[in-house]
């Protein structure tokens, strides 16, 4: 597995790459946001750890240039403090976020995860599309057809809107689709499914602001209302 690590905190990037190549990952580094999408495009790492106070591009830009051309997982390095930092990272397309400071074995935790998600989407890519009215998801490339025309999708909103389809009619608690799409064993953040729900619902429902699939079951989780049916 090749990881980019992205921080012009050099103390940090060597920190990483040193306790991450010890852990048998290939590594790429990167000091600023202009050298982080170069060093991206010319290796195309399957995870990213971006920190979002860089020169020359911020964390979030970079975030946005990446989850406009590739699938590659996108973890964002925030300040303990700022939250909204945490959400507008993941309004640009990223992942997930882990809060500094951290320990190496919540950022252990953190790739186990995306390893598995990434486990998890390759399961899904032999599956068939699935239509919902006038949406078909296709899991193996990310993408909705919503009337006809191809909205694209991050892989973890793939994954999410995957899990809710295929539960159709069943109330999922938030826990459980933290399990079951961020791979975390514990409890998560609820704002982390929240701010993806309100992502997937802009791509799919017809009114957003007055959904017709993805439904909040006040405090408990969501469920996905809508008849489903599986192409041949």
């Amino acid at each position: 597995m090749k990881i980019m690590v992205a921080d012009d905190d050099r103390d940090m990037v060597d920190m990483l790459s040193y306790w991450l190549k010890g852990h048998g990952y290939d590594v790429v580094r990167a000091f600023d946001g202009e050298q982080a999408i170069k060093r991206w495009r010319e290796t195309l790492p399957d995870l990213v750890i971006l920190d979002i106070q860089m020169p020359k591009l911020d964390g979030f830009e970079v975030c946005r240039q990446m989850r406009s051309e590739t699938n590659s997982m996108v973890l964002i390095l925030t300040a303990h403090d700022r939250e909204d930092d945490e959400v507008r990272g993941l309004e640009m397309g990223a992942d997930d976020y882990l809060r500094k400071p951290f320990s190496p074995r919540q950022l252990l935790a953190r790739i186990k995860a995306v390893m598995r998600r990434s486990s998890n989407t390759r399961g899904m890519s032999g599956s068939s599309a699935i239509t919902v009215g006038p949406v078909t998801l296709d899991a193996m490339r990310h993408e909705v057809v919503r009337d006809g025309v191809k909205v694209r999708l991050t892989p973890t909103e793939s994954r999410l809107l995957h899990l809710l389809i295929t539960h159709t009619g069943q109330v999922l608690t938030t826990d459980m689709i933290i399990e079951r799409v961020w791979g975390y064993d514990d409890a998560g953040d609820s704002g982390l499914v929240k701010t993806h729900i309100r992502h997937l619902r802009q791509k799919v429902e017809p009114d957003p602001n007055s959904p017709q699939y993805i439904m909040t079951v006040p405090g408990v989780g969501y469920t996905f209302t809508a008849p489903v049916s599986v192409e041949s």
